[in-house]
């Protein structure tokens, strides 16, 4: 996992101490170290906070992590969302579907860092 050197790279970019970041995403400094070291993962909202206090793109904090082969999800039934990732806009996307993990309906915002995730990728191809 490189959550944790990326976002030290970027903190150390914008010349801040871990205090004062921990300060400015609303966590604490506990937590920012977690984080830094690879034992706790960020949600979407802190990679969204992360973002634009450091001035990075979320793609960012996702660098040098292990591809995903998104092959497998071009089956019959999944080709119309698939379509649909590249035709609607989040909102739209949230509508028409219920997008959920660990049983639970993704906010507005985790959407949106996924999908600003996603259109990252495409952007590096």
């Amino acid at each position: 996992m490189n959550f944790g050197r990326n976002f030290i790279k970027a903190r150390t970019r914008k010349g801040m101490d871990q205090k004062d970041a921990a300060a400015a995403l609303e966590i604490s400094p506990a937590f920012l170290s977690k984080v830094e070291n690879d034992k706790s993962k960020p949600s979407i909202d802190l990679i969204l906070k992360a973002s634009e206090l450091y001035k990075v793109e979320p793609g960012f904090f996702f660098e040098g992590q292990q591809e995903i082969d998104l092959s497998s999800l071009y089956t019959e039934k999944n080709k119309a969302f698939i379509n649909d990732l590249n035709d609607l806009t989040d909102s739209q996307l949230r509508d028409k579907y219920k997008i959920q993990l660990d049983g639970k309906e993704l906010s507005e915002t985790e959407l949106k860092g996924i999908m600003a995730y996603v259109r990252s990728l495409r952007a590096m191809e």
